[in-house]
């Protein structure tokens, strides 16, 4: 011990500067001839991270920060409770001391139990399934109750094997990762992520009024004040996206939800991640310069036909497809054009998308749509030529210079569009108002604003996407068990009840000290 002791001295004496009190790194050590007594750092190699091993160790970093932030949360209101119950049973003197005793035996049996639940993860069987809403290639999404906070939510159930083998897990991922940051009332907000041995799940807020592609497909088209409003609130959901740091890169009318009282809320982040599958972008990239000089063969002078008649083209090409719902894979109504012929971009690219949606809410056509998906290439790829403010066929504008003006500033060069949200916001064409369209709800279960899939004729539209799924599942055919370390840190639960719009769940112990906690 002793000796343990004396060279603990030494060292102390060594590290400590006799010309100063404090210890002195070589970087700001003084001019000194004598040697220090500080080695240089060893010069290593530097060691290139995968994106992988980051999301990791973030996830790792987030996990930890929200457990002890959670703990110490929790130990602050436990003390609160159990000061306020203590108090309580003091102030009733009707009560004996074995009456008191039990009333906080009770109490301290639902504060076990109320630990015991926050540890359990949320699985499968603990939603009901009321009906199905969407239908995807990984997957379905369904309207479910959570069984025992009667939480209604919407929930998305993918197929971990077709997302491993289709390289899709690194979309799926970032969706979560973007949803459990969010704490905007623009963005559709999480409540639950969990896995099974074969599934991933998505537990998110249901948003009942459908999407701004079915309010497009029922109306046709909308008046200005009506567009002015959508435009104005997608904006604001894009820009509260961009805040996190993220670019959408995908937006479509699909993307946009409409809640219960008529406003918008943004959703699927899956391509936010930084990248689209560069298979996806490489197949448009090679049918744009395929499609370069598409009109030398075909007579189509864009610019020549009214809105009526683009109207009707873009509607057969619609009734053509037979698959609205999933007609945007590998089509460019929506996407920039620096996305697609590989350029580097900026989050500008999702005001291009929004620009497109503007003209398509009060047109009722994308600006480059055609009546095949060749037309559509060409005409996006000389964009300057073909982008042209409609016409009624008596030869009047259909945009007023304001809306025409907003749209060439969103449609448009990198160098020529709006640089941020704010300069955006100084724009005539913004005022506030009220939502031209809220959606009749009988209850919290009402899904009467999507896809009935019971319903044969409603499933035409989806026959692609049953097509591709099934083919899919073939895919996983004698594949290898799955390993769990492909969804590390994806468990997710949420601390309150953003979701339920029509009435409050009575949670708040605090109202009355001797209640339970659920």
């Amino acid at each position: 011990m002793e000796d343990i002791s004396q060279s603990m001295e030494n060292v102390s004496l060594m590290d400590v500067d006799p010309l100063n009190k404090e210890n002195i790194t070589p970087m700001h050590s003084p001019n000194s001839k004598r040697q220090s007594p500080y080695k240089s750092p060893v010069s290593r190699p530097s060691i290139k991270i995968s994106t992988k091993t980051q999301r990791l160790s973030n996830v790792c970093q987030l996990y930890f920060l929200d457990y002890y932030c959670d703990k110490f949360d929790y130990i602050i209101n436990r003390r609160d409770r159990s000061d306020k119950v203590m108090s309580s049973l003091n102030h009733q003197d009707g009560l004996t001391p074995q009456q008191k005793n039990l009333e906080w035996k009770n109490y301290v049996s639902r504060e076990r139990a109320y630990l015991r639940k926050k540890r359990l993860k949320p699985k499968h069987k603990d939603f009901e399934m009321i009906t199905q809403v969407g239908q995807g290639g990984y997957g379905q999404v369904f309207l479910a109750r959570k069984k025992d906070t009667k939480e209604i939510c919407a929930l998305k159930v993918l197929n971990k094997g077709l997302l491993i083998k289709l390289n899709e897990t690194k979309h799926v991922l970032t969706e979560r990762d973007i949803l459990t940051n969010t704490r905007s009332d623009w963005l559709v907000k999480l409540l639950y992520a969990f896995q099974d041995a074969e599934k991933v799940f998505l537990a998110m807020e249901f948003v009942p009024g459908g999407d701004f592609r079915t309010l497009l497909n029922n109306t046709g088209y909308l008046i200005p004040p009506h567009s002015r409003f959508y435009i104005s609130e997608m904006l604001c959901a894009v820009n509260a996206l961009h805040e996190l740091g993220y670019i959408h890169r995908d937006l479509k009318p699909e993307n946009f939800l409409i809640d219960s009282k008529g406003h918008i809320k943004l959703t699927d982040f899956g391509l936010a991640s930084g990248s689209i599958s560069k298979e996806r972008i490489e197949s448009m990239k090679l049918k744009l310069r395929d499609f370069s000089d598409y009109k030398t063969n075909f007579n189509f002078d864009l610019p020549s036909i009214n809105i009526n008649e683009r109207q009707k083209i873009f509607k057969n090409f619609q009734t053509s497809t037979a698959n609205f719902a999933n007609s945007i894979v590998g089509s460019p109504d929506y996407m920039a054009l620096d996305v697609l012929e590989g350029a580097s971009y900026d989050f500008t690219i999702d005001y291009w998308s929004l620009g497109c949606i503007l003209f398509e809410s009060l047109c009722g056509y994308p600006p480059f749509s055609g009546s095949k998906q060749e037309e559509t290439y060409y005409n996006l790829k000389h964009w300057e030529k073909t982008l042209r403010r409609p016409q009624t066929k008596d030869g009047r504008y259909v945009f007023s210079d304001r809306t025409w003006q907003l749209i060439t500033k969103l449609i448009t060069k990198p160098s020529l569009r709006f640089k941020n949200f704010s300069q955006i916001k100084k724009m005539h064409y913004f005022n506030k108002k009220t939502p031209p369209f809220t959606p009749q709800l009988d209850n919290e279960e009402d899904a009467g604003y999507f896809d009935d899939f019971e319903d044969e004729e409603s499933m035409m539209k989806y026959k692609d996407v049953f097509e591709r799924q099934n083919y899919n599942e073939k895919l996983l055919m004698g594949s290898k068990k799955l390993k769990n370390s492909n969804f590390i840190g994806f468990t997710f639960k949420h601390k309150s009840n953003p979701n339920n719009k029509f009435a409050e769940l009575n949670t708040n112990m605090n109202s009355n000290p001797l209640a339970t906690l659920y």
